[in-house]
């Protein structure tokens, strides 16, 4: 059995192809987010903004050697010698061999999380918040 397709229902299902295709391809490349591992040391909290006086978002704080994916950096409350340099993220790794959690976004301090290493456009996949 031989099936015939018109011109029309032809480039209909051409188009539908290309537009599967290039939807595919954006989707993959969208992402500017990066794994920030916490190791300067300290402990880092989850804040619902750019600053302490927000308040933590109810999450535990994340310990050295665990880590944060960051989707890109702001500026905000300036902590001590650290900066003012905020990493916005959204999902965390205790390290505790659970893997990661979704948290909603959260602001923690780049200086306390890596010392600033990715912050500033020194990752170019993590840009300034916009």
């Amino acid at each position: 059995m031989r099936m015939r397709f018109g011109r029309r229902a032809a480039t209909l299902a051409a188009a539908a192809v290309v537009s599967a295709g290039a939807l595919m391809a954006t989707a993959g490349s969208a992402s500017a987010d990066d794994i920030v591992p916490i190791n300067v040391g300290h402990w880092v909290g989850l804040y619902n903004g750019p600053n302490t006086t927000g308040g933590k978002i109810g999450w535990p704080d994340v310990p050295p050697g665990g880590s944060v994916y960051a989707q890109c950096w702001t500026v905000g409350e300036q902590i001590g010698t650290y900066g003012n340099t905020w990493y916005r993220v959204n999902e965390v790794n205790y390290n505790n061999g659970y893997g990661w959690y979704w948290t909603g976004n959260a602001y923690v301090c780049a200086g306390y999380a890596d010392g600033n290493a990715r912050s500033v456009d020194r990752d170019p996949n993590i840009p300034r918040c916009r």
